[in-house]
């Protein structure tokens, strides 16, 4: 898949992208011991492995957030961020985190969003990707908590951030006690997303829409559930699915990452859903921690589910339609779009 056709990303996590090397480089200038301290040994050791628990797959996220306690480190891996992805031929990325993880050293929110910011504007300078940062809340913090990243994201809103998400633990943790999160975060004109039906299944999704009221669903693997397939197809759809399809709302689709908790990537239900009139996006989730790259994903969805060019400009228009961007923004990348495809 040649890097210059150009491509959208709407599920990508800043903490889950930095570069093995910036790691070691952080955390050599405060002294903080590391897992491992080759390169490559490290990049290995980030991979999350199927079956692996819990708490031992967020500890990759916990050493890197530990190095991200500065303006410095967080402008350096939110310039690479988006340098790395503008490689991959991407034209419009929102790159996602928890600003509250990154204030132990003594940054107050808003100096950490603004050394974020100010990261992807570099990025977007330098390489002419468009970046933007949607602020995530976390399942298994109080939900106060989660109120004042909505809060934080509403004050930064046209400088930068787009958006608001629900991370974290899905598994332990459900979304209704986070939904003033989301009344704050929508009545303050932020586009809504939300981690549903990856770690966990139907009745997340059922959730997010309930208590979130999303513009877009975070991975959604396990919709699948709520389809009936026969030979090979979608023949009909369950209320949860139905209500996805009639209320427009894509799917944040993240192959790899989805394998690396156990689903085969053969076996994603991704072609299935495509066919059956759900909108999907392709997406990295976390470039470093599950060891991928945009132009990977592509590879995958065209090798193992048959998507063909024609197909991935269609998926390209419609996620630049579901992207919380700007309209004039979005006019300005339709055509580079169409025609990068064509």
């Amino acid at each position: 898949m040649p890097p210059s056709q150009p491509k959208i990303v709407l599920h990508d996590h800043l903490d889950g992208g930095v570069r093995a090397q910036t790691v070691i480089d952080l955390a050599a200038e405060i002294d903080f011991e590391l897992p491992r301290t080759d390169v490559g040994e490290l990049a290995g050791w980030f991979t999350i492995a199927p079956g692996m628990e819990f708490e031992q797959a967020w500890q990759r996220f916990y050493v890197v957030i530990a190095v991200l306690q500065s303006r410095e480190a967080l402008r350096r891996v939110a310039r690479e961020a988006v340098e790395d992805l503008a490689a991959d031929g991407v034209a419009y990325t929102e790159l996602r985190f928890a600003p509250l993880n990154h204030i132990r050293a003594g940054l107050d929110p808003d100096d950490v969003l603004e050394a974020v910011v100010g990261g992807l504007a570099d990025g977007e300078a330098a390489t002419g990707c468009v970046a933007r940062a949607i602020v995530c809340g976390l399942r298994e913090e109080d939900p106060e908590r989660s109120v004042a990243a909505a809060r934080l994201a509403i004050d930064w809103k046209d400088r930068g951030v787009v958006g608001f998400d629900l991370a974290g633990n899905e598994s332990e943790f459900g979304v209704e006690p986070h939904r003033k999160a989301f009344q704050v975060a929508r009545r303050g004109g932020l586009g809504i997303t939300v981690h549903a039906g990856e770690m966990a299944g139907l009745d997340s999704i059922a959730a997010a829409l309930e208590y979130a009221g999303p513009d877009r669903i975070g991975h959604g693997l396990n919709l699948i559930a709520d389809c009936v397939v026969e030979d090979g197809r979608v023949t009909g759809l369950g209320p949860v699915a139905q209500a996805i399809v009639d209320q427009s709302l894509m799917l944040e689709v993240c192959l790899t990452s989805n394998s690396c908790r156990g689903t085969p990537k053969e076996r994603h239900p991704v072609r299935l859903f495509h066919d059956a009139g759900i909108a999907v996006s392709v997406n990295p989730d976390d470039r470093a921690i599950t060891t991928t790259t945009v132009a990977e994903e592509y590879r995958l969805w065209r090798r193992l589910h048959g998507f063909s060019n024609e197909e991935f400009r269609s998926i390209n228009m419609r996620a630049l339609e579901a992207a919380f961007i700007d309209e004039p923004t979005k006019a300005r990348l339709r055509p580079l779009i169409a025609d990068g495809w064509a």
